[in-house]
């Protein structure tokens, strides 16, 4: 038998071999700058994609740039020709190649290309040496037709750039992305091929600080403190409500170089809003230090063709000083959720190395409010009606009702509305191939409105995202600003429930005061006297009605106000709602004309808790309440008030537990008629409540320390701290456990409060110590605390084995056996010979070979021995195999 040994180089050793053999390489290969992939859907999986590099023109190998060979991520690649080359700078060209590729299904693709080899001298990879370094870039692209098209940022600056040795620098990409997609900034290594950085990267050394704001893309250096280049990347995220969109890497060189001359300085611009229609303006000013001639540019979507955005003068120069008048009037395509970002640059004349530097501001473009906003009231509703956006892009009109006026107008750069105006979204109508878009009818889902309350009514506009070519994405919608309010009542017609209130609280003798008032108009010559009024009851949720009262007329002007005393109730369990139907003649016949809205009685309901009552109530009424008084039983058997709330909830605290409390609510409303304001106030039932303690303690803070250390121990401690200020009145602890942890806990034991500490030394504990406990705290009340204070210990299994053993008889070391071990569930052993012949076989924990051959029964021979033994231990979540391989000698 023989054994091959192998050699095993770690991932991380064998890129260094590589490394090291590159070192040799003798080529002039050594020109790749910066770069970067882009891409523009076409249709569906369509894509047509753009590499650029950006290289040296001085190198031989630049006569290699005539094509790339480009991956798609989809395990297809291919060879793409360069369609365009400019001439940055002497020491600078960029390269463009393009290329359509049409994916088969939806995913993610990583599109990437590798060349060889960047140019040597970047001073913050590998120690400078980076002639043999591969150039590599990629860009993911998001195939989800959920999503909606996608298109990679767009970077309207270059990605090779210069600076001055201790002076500061900035740069931003410039980037936007054409679909509205928020983006995300962050600096990474470079890389040389997927997954695989630069060796030896660090960030460029500066003076106090090299960073890049995560949201605008502004990259910072204070100060360069070497002359050379340097290479950096920039990883640009998409993301689309929320959902990350792909990624765009950027590779950028920078050349530092000496300069005498300070960077100039771009002065604030405050962020702004423009609604569509009007424009925006700003004042661009820029100040050199060493009074040079400074040019002013503008960088940024907003700038890009068919968006509008210009700065006069353009180009702006000055001496010292420039300055230059930002102007944007967005059009309707425009409109997004996140604000496009302006950017402008500032670059200086100086001799050398133009210094530079950037700011930058956000402009938020708003969609225009909805204009001739109507009602106008149809039966026992209104007909809102408006004029469709001036955009016509609006994806949906969003319908927005409260009681009496808010008093609120949007502020500048306010979209939507707010929830602390008090209005709420009642309705939501889709423009998509509906022609009614620009009306809807409230009538209250069919119930009516009340002609008691005042009812204010705003629309909002929503556009969804959409990419420059108008198609529609998957993201955030923008709201357009808030409509002009209208408020309107409905024209008293009917008759109108004004007080539903409890007066007495009983099973079987309970009393609610009812009253109602007259209609404020009637058509007398279609609706002819008598005329009656009915007033009806039923138990809530019921729908089964009763007639109350009934009240004749023998003409409209003989109507009058009522008000009745509903007796013999169970008031106690019930909640009671009342309406009124309004007959007149017609044709002879005493018919049903209208009907009121329904009124419910204000209903109390309670829950006790530990030195606490929880009240709640509810009601459905056709008046605005807008205050609640709370009432609590005194020791003389007289309610005083305890609370005023606008809530319909309450927590009476600092109760006595088992000690009866009893409340009363009173309900504090307006409503209208004729145009005149009335108060109305309106009692629930009495309720009562005993608060008893239901509140758990606090769990313990647990700790259980195993016997791992101590061989021959076989029992776990468990001690545990009560909770600071949470102890509360805890009179005992149970102590619950399970083996596994997808067992149920079980319970173990309890101990007294005044302990704080167990252990727990079952005989079980000898097999394994694994397993989880908790530990409750009970109260006076039998309540436990909950189960998160949960700890679980794992086993420490052993198995060793010696390497020699003395079968001669004497009575000592005469078997193969472990060591002292624990925590193992069995074996699987085999002994061989040293011509890989096995002489023994066991499962048995303890071996016990004798060293004799298992088949024969003679015994072997002194030597050395080969095993391997399979140990299968014990561990929290099961059994868990470990190998074990080595040699045993038998001396005799």
């Amino acid at each position: 038998m023989f054994f091959q040994h192998k050699i095993i180089i770690a991932p991380l050793q064998l890129f260094f071999v590589l490394i090291l053999s590159l070192v040799s390489y003798q080529s002039m290969a050594t020109h790749y700058r910066a770069g970067e992939i882009l891409y523009e859907q076409i249709s569906d999986r369509r894509y047509k994609i753009i590499a650029i590099s950006y290289t040296d023109p001085n190198s031989q190998a630049d006569a290699g740039t005539a094509q790339i060979r480009l991956f798609f991520g989809d395990l297809t690649d291919v060879e793409v020709p360069r369609t365009r080359r400019n001439f940055l700078s002497s020491r600078v060209v960029q390269n463009v190649y393009e290329v359509v590729h049409e994916y088969s299904s939806d995913g993610e693709f990583t599109l990437s290309f590798y060349d060889e080899n960047r140019v040597d001298g970047i001073i913050n990879i590998n120690g400078g040496r980076t002639d043999f370094l591969a150039f590599y870039v990629e860009t993911t692209i998001v195939i989800d037709k959920s999503f909606g098209p996608n298109k990679s940022p767009v970077l309207t600056k270059p990605p090779i750039d210069n600076g001055c040795r201790g002076k500061p620098y900035y740069h931003n990409p410039s980037a936007y992305d054409p679909d509205g997609d928020s983006l995300v900034f962050e600096i990474i290594p470079p890389k040389i091929k997927q997954g695989i950085e630069v060796p030896l990267y660090t960030d460029p050394e500066a003076d106090s600080t090299f960073k890049i704001g995560i949201n605008d893309g502004q990259l910072f250096w204070h100060a360069p403190k070497a002359v050379g280049i340097y290479n950096i990347a920039i990883k640009i995220t998409q993301f689309r409500k929320g959902f990350p969109m792909g990624y765009l890497i950027r590779d950028m060189q920078i050349f530092i170089d000496v300069c005498s001359n300070n960077p100039p300085l771009v002065q604030d611009v405050p962020d702004g809003c423009v609604i569509v229609g009007d424009s925006i303006s700003r004042i661009i000013t820029a100040d050199d230090p060493d009074g040079q001639i400074v040019n002013l540019s503008g960088l940024g979507g907003a700038f890009a063709t068919t968006r509008s955005a210009t700065f006069n003068p353009n180009p702006a120069s000055g001496i010292g000083t420039v300055a230059t008048l930002f102007m944007w009037k967005p059009t309707c395509n425009q409109i997004r959720y996140f604000p496009w970002q302006v950017i402008f640059e500032a670059k200086d004349q100086g001799q050398g190395s133009p210094a530079v530097s950037q700011n930058s501001f956000f402009v938020q473009v708003i969609a225009p409010s909805v204009k001739n906003f109507k009602s106008e009231q149809v039966d026992n509703g209104f007909r809102l009606t408006w004029n469709q956006d001036s955009c016509r892009l609006a994806e949906s009109y969003k319908v927005y009702r409260r009681v009496d006026s808010s008093r609120w107008n949007p502020g500048i750069c306010e979209t939507g509305i707010p929830a602390s105006t008090g209005f709420v979204e009642i309705a939501s109508i889709k423009t998509l191939n509906n022609p009614n878009a620009t009306e809807y009818y409230d009538n209250n889902n069919g119930r009516g409105l009340s002609p008691l309350v005042n009812y204010c009514y705003r629309i909002v506009s929503s556009y969804p995202p959409r990419n420059t070519t108008g198609d529609i994405l998957y993201g955030d919608n923008s709201l357009s600003v808030a409509s002009a309010e209208i408020c309107d009542n409905i024209v008293l017609s009917e008759p109108s429930i004004t007080r539903a209130s409890v007066s007495v609280t009983s099973v079987t003798a309970g009393k609610i005061e009812i009253s109602y008032i007259k209609p404020d108009t009637l058509d007398t010559l279609s609706y002819l006297p008598p005329y009656r009024f009915i007033l009806k009851r039923s138990v809530t949720g019921q729908n089964n009605y009763a007639t109350v009262s009934t009240n004749d007329y023998t003409s409209f002007s003989a109507i009058a106000n009522i008000s009745v005393v509903d007796s013999l109730l169970n008031t106690e369990q019930n909640q009671y709602t009342y309406v009124v139907e309004m007959l007149a003649t017609l044709n002879g016949t005493l018919k049903p004309v209208d009907t009121s809205n329904i009124a419910t009685s204000v209903r109390s309901s309670i829950y006790s808790t530990d030195r606490t009552n929880l009240l709640s109530w509810q009601y459905d009424v056709p008046w605005q309440n807008n205050s609640f008084i709370v009432y609590r039983k005194n020791q003389l058997g007289l309610f005083d008030s305890i609370a005023t709330t606008t809530q319909t909830n309450y927590a009476d605290t600092g109760l006595v537990n088992k000690t009866e409390y009893c409340y009363l609510v009173e309900s504090k409303g307006v409503y209208r008629s004729k145009q005149q304001l009335f108060t109305t106030n309106n009692f629930s039932q009495e309720i009562c409540g005993t608060p008893i303690d239901t509140v758990s303690p606090c769990p313990p803070i647990l700790v259980v320390i195993p016997p791992c250390n101590q061989l021959g121990e076989y029992r776990n401690n468990l001690s545990w701290t009560p909770q600071a200020n949470c102890a509360g009145d805890v009179v005992k602890y149970k102590i619950y456990y399970k083996q596994l942890t997808t067992d149920d806990f079980t319970f173990l034991a309890e101990v007294p409060a005044t302990s704080l500490s167990y252990i727990d030394d079952r005989e079980i504990l000898k097999e394994s110590i694994t397993g989880c406990y908790y530990v409750a705290g009970v109260d006076s009340a039998n309540n436990e605390s909950r189960t998160i204070n949960e700890v679980c210990i794992e086993n420490c299994p052993q198995y060793t084995l010696p390497n020699v053993f003395t079968p001669n008889g004497d009575g000592k070391n005469d078997f193969f056996i472990p060591f002292p071990y624990r925590f193992v569930s069995r074996i699987d052993m085999v002994i061989y010979n040293r011509w890989g012949i096995d002489v023994f076989k066991t499962t048995n924990k303890d071996i016990m070979w004798n060293g004799k051959d298992q088949e024969s029964g003679q015994e072997c021979v002194d030597g050395v021995y080969f095993y391997t033994c399979t140990v299968y231990e014990i561990y929290l979540d099961g059994v868990r195999e470990r190998s074990l391989n080595g040699t045993i000698q038998i001396i005799r």
